[in-house]
């Protein structure tokens, strides 16, 4: 289902690749469900034309093995994976908090897992490709090259949280004009296409967390969910302490607008060396001539 050349190395990959969301994830779910799945608000239907799933689906993506003299598949666990199980489970879990370097762990498995689920190449069994046109997330092949040689995610990612109460006391959004961030490019290489996915795990109490990653090569951006208090920064800046019990709650419909501050694949802009595109209002005005 995944085979091709491995997303980090570009060793051919003939097995099913990785999981992105691991094995040990899954057992959150045990009995639970059935579960349907949505493109924007249409239920992704089966073959048969059905809606309701036993079982989640497994998101795999072409990521080498042990077969490999590069195993990425293994680099990922022993990079992502080993550390940050414990996290995710404190926080998902058992709504612990955790401070220090557990954060980092938990916010490196957060943005790892937010990065390579929307990749253009994760695939499911039943779903096929992930996402609707347009709206995968694409990091520059470059990128996730360097993720593999340092363990460092490339600049310009931002990943922030939020925990969601369907049945919660309504919250006051923040009031947004909508920045249209541009494609970016420079003549050192810097840059790429800018790209944002949200992903979202169940929590206890019928609430559920809803993580938002946003990539903006070279342009500075100004989350007015944050400035309000409402989210969670994660990443590249995570807080010295996570508890997830104690943060504000978003009610259902509060959670739709989190993301929608933002909207992706605007303009193309040429920069010069060094330079980087400094304010959301300027990207935004240029967008209303463009």
């Amino acid at each position: 289902m995944a085979n091709g050349d491995c997303v980090f190395c570009g060793a051919p990959v003939s097995s099913q690749g990785e999981h992105v969301l691991p094995r040990w994830l899954f057992k959150r779910w045990a009995g639970q469900g059935p579960f349907t799945f949505f493109q924007g608000d249409k239920p992704i239907a089966k073959r048969d034309g059905t809606t309701e799933r036993a079982q989640l689906p497994r998101v795999m993506l072409p990521v080498c093995g042990s077969n490999s003299p590069s195993n990425c598949n293994g680099w990922l666990d022993r990079t992502f994976e080993v550390e940050g199980r414990p996290q995710v489970e404190a926080v998902l879990d058992n709504l612990q908090p955790i401070e220090g370097s557990a954060v980092v762990a938990f916010a490196r498995w957060v943005t790892k897992t937010l990065v390579l689920h929307d990749h253009p190449l994760a695939v499911t069994s039943e779903i096929g490709h992930l996402g609707l046109p347009g709206s995968l997330l694409e990091l520059p092949s470059s990128g996730l090259r360097e993720l593999r040689r340092t363990g460092q995610f490339p600049d310009d990612i931002s990943v922030w949280m939020a925990v969601i109460d369907p049945d919660g006391t309504p919250v006051t959004v923040p009031e947004f004009e909508p920045v249209i961030l541009p494609d970016v490019d420079r003549p050192d290489g810097a840059g790429g296409d800018c790209g944002g996915t949200l992903l979202g795990f169940s929590l206890p109490e019928d609430k559920h967390v809803l993580f938002h990653l946003l990539f903006h090569p070279l342009c500075d951006v100004s989350n007015p969910f944050e400035s309000a208090g409402l989210v969670t920064r994660l990443w590249p800046a995570p807080p010295a302490v996570l508890d997830i019990a104690a943060l504000p709650v978003l009610d259902e419909e509060a959670g739709k607008v989190m993301g929608k501050w933002v909207v992706t694949g605007g303009s193309s802009i040429s920069l010069q060396p060094g330079e980087r595109w400094p304010d959301c209002a300027m990207v935004r005005a240029l967008s209303a001539f463009s």
